[in-house]
């Protein structure tokens, strides 16, 4: 859903694997989710140098205004079809749900997570990394945008 009159604060979410020894094909069979993103270790990089360590990644497909608990419930119900394997992968493995948030200066409302969704992510065990972001002071002043 598109917000037209954005009231959240801009966010995303993506789910991510990154091992060293991490067979992303491996995991896309185990999971039998498809990625959004996959790189084994040794593939070169847009830098030029080789990846250091596989990466499997899902990502929200949700416009950057939707509310960031509307992401991480796009994820979910990615993963749903298959809880129990996920389940297990993450026992096994360290995986991650990545959230971005746009810093709030208080015009906006306020980022939350619902219980039930933390319920899922921590039944899941899924681990929660927070990233805070921040619009450059110069975009933000009125007097800029004359």
């Amino acid at each position: 859903m598109k917000y037209s009159n954005p009231s959240f604060p801009r966010s995303w979410a993506l789910i991510a694997v990154s091992e060293p020894g991490l067979d992303v094909h491996e995991v896309t069979r185990t999971l039998g989710i498809r990625p959004d993103l996959s790189v084994n270790k040794g593939v070169p990089a847009i830098s030029g140098k080789s990846v250091t360590s596989s990466l499997w990644q899902i990502h929200s497909k949700r416009d950057a205004s939707s509310p960031l608990e509307d992401h991480i419930q796009e994820l979910l119900e990615r993963i749903a079809p298959r809880r129990k394997e996920f389940q297990s992968f993450c026992e096994k493995h360290n995986v991650v749900l990545y959230c971005s948030v746009e810093f709030n200066n208080g015009n906006l409302e306020e980022t939350a997570l619902s219980a039930r969704t933390l319920l899922l992510l921590g039944n899941l065990g899924l681990k929660l990394s927070f990233h805070a972001w921040n619009i450059p002071e110069r975009r933000r002043r009125s007097e800029d945008q004359n």
